[in-house]
């Protein structure tokens, strides 16, 4: 608005005391209105003094400092954005007597009017600002306060910068004026400056990565308006004067100094980038008080260099910036929110008051409290010396932006850093050194482990003993432990009659069943290394699997081309051996060995999944620790529903099998029939449920009356756990035992868990780590993260894994050193998830890194997909994000491409592209084309643009019509393709009204819409539960038919 009051200014249009406002002060103006985000407040600051004030005399004092000073008399006119000094000397006091009251009954009374006061905007028709004075009754003898009277003064930036502030209440409260140098008005810069100036800020911040990503409580462009608190920390004057001297010696100012140990500490906060930081600066424009201030920007990153190059560039950054003010805060700013829009540009800012007058130190009057507030600003860090010398930081914050307890911590960082380098005795820094990492307080050690003798007890239930108890029902069939270890036996002496040894693999591809399990069991006790392989791969992807792992005996249903293979009927045809326990290692140790036992491969993106060798160390520890921690008896019935070569799915097998009780398994057609499921939990009276929530939730849309009546614990791990399904669960039965449970399959089923309390109403804690077991948090730079600030999960202890197997060789990959609380090196999995712990030592989890996303209780990297997808030779560019709410469990991947050629390849040709290279969980629903790739400002992929198009695509769709009389085959035809529309998903040759609605994405939150979308096609009121119990497009079709449904 600057160029609107040119003519004017140059042509004397105003008043010899009449000014257009700058653009500090009409950002200041704009900040009163909530058209921005942190808008809705003034800046302006707010004093509060206690002592012996002379409240006679303060109206006459008040009167002269009104007639001195031009800023008390300056008067703002938001309409023309003109600020104009009145000749009418007019004081903006109150004085109001509480000496009715009590001495405490006052306090109180001002303690509840502090607030609205401090946050109070004024009315622009007089002059900003205002003093009131409290007279207080003659305090008791014992309280606490003894002063006689109270002040509180506030005043509007826009007339009046901090220090005129400062100098202002110092002269009304006794003290003598402030000497004001009379500086002469600089010449306003030439153009050729004003470009030099736009060059250099235009370079000089070219490298901010954005506004300083501290843990926000929500998104800074989120929050309309908040008020602000201050928390405050005093460095006693003799440790403030040993940090400036070490600072000196470094040739750095005392402002450097403070400023430097500010943003060092501060930027341990960070949950990614550089912090760029806002500092204001106030050259003299003349001898008045008033505010002429403007700000410039820093940019403090914690990556480049060491902490005192750090300082050292951070004062010829100051320095450099003063030269170059031709450009205003608010350009430097606008050019920041140019390059990074959606949010304030400087969030955060550095006041430097060290050179503000204060009152002496023998008056009887001192600062009690204070508050400033800034429009965009989320936290002001302010600091100077008090009347003793004492260093004050305080911090003003948004109490919408940020957490107070989080304030805190940083202050009592600041006091730890500022004691460390005064201790040390030179201006250095170690990284991390003021963290308080009393968070780790609940992790163990790797001496917690406590060998299970899981084998041994497994063992010892097969073949010795009572074996009359029942271990599985599969189907119809009841196996006996007796029965289960015959087969067992079978299994063992077949494996050894083949050649196969401890340390030789076995691929495992065959269906859940009883075979499975013994299978399993034999190669497990006797010590070969057994891994299940997903029997419904695709053929090149199990091709890789088991080139990958070497077996050298595959057991499947049927042969495999290149692979020694076995059926498991032949495995399973023989005699039990007389002594079975003769043909096993010492099981003892065995449950202990930290040797490769069995093989797990990741849900793999690419149809390269990693294959993770898990030990029965590991193993072990976690059976024997869940066991204990769930008082798992021989009295317990299991079921499993997990897909076996899933790392969960070994709980349910050896941990069952441990502990001498009954596992449940669904028949092969009951594999994905939640109703089933259901009547199994009823009939055989199941107690313990484990799964993934995506399962449960299915489990849980499919109930009826009190069929899950005998369930006392239910745990679900893998995915997030949705705070509505747990309300569910406690209606159900508030004595449940609710568990989450957490960890990828490198370290070993889970090693993170939590008992879900009635008070974890919101987000369900990720947890606390499993005995024996540490969970550390890490920033990019592989520093300890404080409490509440996302950094990546690491985890170290008895449950990581001994790595990955590539081509048959053991890799270290992503298998890192990391340096433990205590500095000392430990061997950590760096995992692919984000989470923050809390202060009680409980983790939260809060995204994966580097674009992996949970569908269906899957994991999947999105950056996979798209280097797959991208090898297409028809497709120019592309972009592949996750679509729906991965915390609700409705994620979907879509797909945004840019083909070479128009309308080649459509969306159904690149779906079948990624089917003939991705597993099915992985294959993109939605695919849309497009003409160019959505950017951000910055020139980066806009995957949030691509998201709103891949939602615009989905709202445009409208389902095929259709009549209720249609022939059979295209009612069901139009039924299908109702239902790939709700999935957002397009008609394939190999999708008919027989392909099972889960294979294609279906979930139970989908079929609100379905039934809505029903009714409205063939005039049927279907319930979303009736359509549960139908699998496919067909047996929808033929409950439309069914009379009373």
């Amino acid at each position: 608005m600057r160029d609107d009051f040119s003519d004017a200014a140059q042509g004397g249009a105003f008043g010899r005391d009449e000014l257009p406002l700058t653009d500090l002060q009409q950002a200041y103006l704009l900040g009163r209105e909530r058209h921005l985000p942190l808008g809705g407040v003034a800046m302006q600051e707010f004093r509060e003094y206690r002592g012996a004030i002379d409240l006679k005399a303060l109206p006459q004092r008040l009167l002269a400092l009104v007639e001195r000073h031009t800023g008390l008399r300056t008067h703002i006119d938001p309409e023309r954005r003109m600020s104009q000094v009145s000749a009418e000397a007019t004081v903006n006091y109150d004085e109001i007597d509480l000496r009715g009251l009590t001495h405490a009954e006052a306090l109180g009374w001002i303690d509840g009017l502090r607030e609205d006061y401090a946050h109070r905007l004024f009315d622009l028709q007089r002059a900003p600002w205002n003093v009131t004075a409290f007279r207080l009754p003659e305090p008791e003898p014992g309280d606490a306060e003894q002063a006689a009277c109270i002040l509180f003064a506030r005043f509007d930036a826009l007339i009046l910068d901090g220090r005129a502030i400062a100098s202002l209440l110092v002269e009304l409260l006794g003290g003598e004026a402030p000497v004001l140098a009379a500086a002469a008005l600089s010449p306003p810069a030439d153009e050729v400056k004003r470009r030099e100036d736009a060059a250099y800020w235009a370079r000089k911040l070219q490298p901010v990565d954005g506004p300083p990503q501290l843990p926000w409580m929500k998104p800074l462009e989120s929050i309309a308006a908040s008020r602000y608190d201050r928390e405050s920390l005093t460095i006693a004057r003799a440790r403030f004067a040993a940090l400036c001297r070490l600072a000196a010696k470094e040739r750095l100012f005392r402002n450097t100094a403070v400023t430097a140990v500010i943003l060092e500490t501060l930027s341990h906060w960070l949950i990614e980038g550089a912090l760029c930081v806002g500092i204001p600066v106030a050259p003299a424009a003349s001898g008045e008080l008033s505010n002429r201030s403007s700000f410039i920007a820093i940019n403090w990153d914690a990556r480049q260099a060491n902490f005192r190059e750090r300082a050292q560039a951070l004062q010829s950054d100051v320095l450099e910036g003063l030269e170059h003010l031709s450009q205003s805060g608010v350009q430097i700013s606008r050019l920041l929110m140019n390059a990074h829009p959606g949010g304030p540009a400087l969030p955060v800012v550095v006041t430097n008051g060290l050179s503000w007058p204060k009152l002496a130190k023998e008056s009887r009057i001192r600062r009690h409290d204070g508050l400033t507030q800034t429009p965009q600003v989320a936290v002001d860090v302010r600091f100077s010396d008090d009347a003793e010398g004492n260093l004050v930081i305080d911090i003003d914050h948004a109490r919408e932006a940020i957490d107070r307890g989080i304030v805190r911590d940083i202050l009592a960082a600041l006091d730890r850093q500022i004691n460390a380098i005064c201790t040390r005795g030179a201006f250095e820094i170690v990284r991390g050194e003021m963290l308080d990492l009393g968070h780790y307080r609940l992790n163990g050690s790797e001496d917690d482990f406590a060998c299970s003798r899981f084998l041994s007890r497994i063992a010892d239930n097969l073949f010795t003993g009572d074996r009359a108890g029942t271990a599985l029902i599969s189907g119809a069939r009841q196996i006996s432990y007796e029965e289960l270890g015959a087969s067992v036996g079978k299994a063992v002496l077949a494996l050894r009659q083949r050649g196969v040894g401890k340390g030789d693999v076995v691929a495992i591809c065959l269906p859940r069943g009883p075979e499975h399990t013994a299978i399993t069991l034999a190669c497990a006790l006797s010590g070969a290394i057994w891994v299940p392989i997903d029997a419904a791969s695709p053929p090149e992807r199990l091709d890789y699997l088991l080139a990958n792992c070497q077996p050298a005996l595959v057991v499947a249903l049927n042969p495999v081309d290149g692979h020694a293979a076995a059926t498991p009927e032949a495995l399973l045809a023989g005699e039990p051996p007389a002594d079975p326990l003769a043909l096993l290692p010492a099981l003892d140790a065995f449950s202990a060995s930290d040797e490769p036992a069995y093989y797990l491969y990741t849900s793999g993106t690419t149809g390269r999944p990693k294959c993770v060798v898990l030990s029965n160390r590991a193993t072990s520890n976690v059976i024997g620790r869940t066991l204990e921690n769930w008082q798992a008896t021989a009295s317990d019935v299991f079921i499993s529903v997990t897909p076996l070569h899933h790392d969960m799915s070994i709980f349910d097998v050896f941990g069952c099998l441990t502990a001498g009780a009954t596992l449940v398994q669904p028949a092969p057609t009951e594999e994905k029939d939640a109703i089933a499921w259901n009547r199994l939990v009823a009939e055989h009276k199941v107690t313990l449920w484990c799964s993934v929530p995506a399962i449960l939730e299915m489990l849980l849309s499919c109930r009826r009356g009190d069929e899950l009546c005998s369930l006392r614990l239910i745990a679900q791990g893998g995915d997030y756990i949705k705070p509505g399904v747990i309300a569910e669960l406690r209606r159900l039965d508030p004595a449940l035992r609710l568990i989450s449970l957490g960890g990828p399959t490198e370290t070993t089923i889970w090693s993170i868990w939590h008992e879900i309390a009635p008070e974890d109403t919101g987000q369900i804690p990720y947890g606390r780590p499993l005995p024996g077991n540490r969970y550390f948090i890490l920033n990019e730079c592989g520093e300890h993260c404080p409490p509440d600030v996302v950094g990546r999960i690491h985890t170290a202890g008895v449950n990581v894994a001994l790595g990955y197997l590539q081509d048959g060789v053991l890799s270290q990959s992503d298998f890192i050193t990391v340096a433990d609380e205590a500095g000392e090196p430990v061997r950590a999995f760096r995992t692919g998830d984000r989470g923050r712990y809390r202060h009680d030592g409980n983790i939260l989890f809060a995204s994966r890194v580097d674009g992996y996303v949970k569908v269906r209780g899957v994991r999947v990297s999105l950056p996979d997909i798209e280097a797959e997808l991208g090898a297409h030779p028809d497709i120019r560019q592309l972009l592949v994000v996750d679509c729906g709410v991965e915390q609700r469990g409705e994620a979907e991947i879509g797909v945004v491409y840019v083909p070479a050629q128009v309308g080649r390849p459509n969306a159904a040709e690149l779906r079948a592209h990624a089917r003939r290279s991705l597993p099915a969980s992985h294959v993109p629903t939605r695919f849309i084309e497009i003409d160019t790739l959505p950017l951000s400002a910055n020139g980066k992929p806009d995957r949030r643009k691509a998201r709103e198009l891949l939602a615009a695509a989905a709202e445009r769709r409208e389902p095929p019509k259709a009549t209720v009389d249609q022939p059979a085959n295209l009612r069901s035809r139009k039924i299908l393709d109702l239902y790939l529309n709700v999935l957002g998903q397009t008609a394939m040759p190999e999708i008919d009204d027989a392909t099972d609605f889960i294979r294609i994405g279906l979930l139970p939150s989908h079929l609100k819409t379905v039934a809505k979308r029903l009714r409205a096609e063939f005039d049927v009121a279907l319930t979303p539960h009736q359509l549960l119990r139908c699998r496919n497009a067909g047996q929808v079709e033929r409950l439309l038919d069914t009379p009373g449904r």
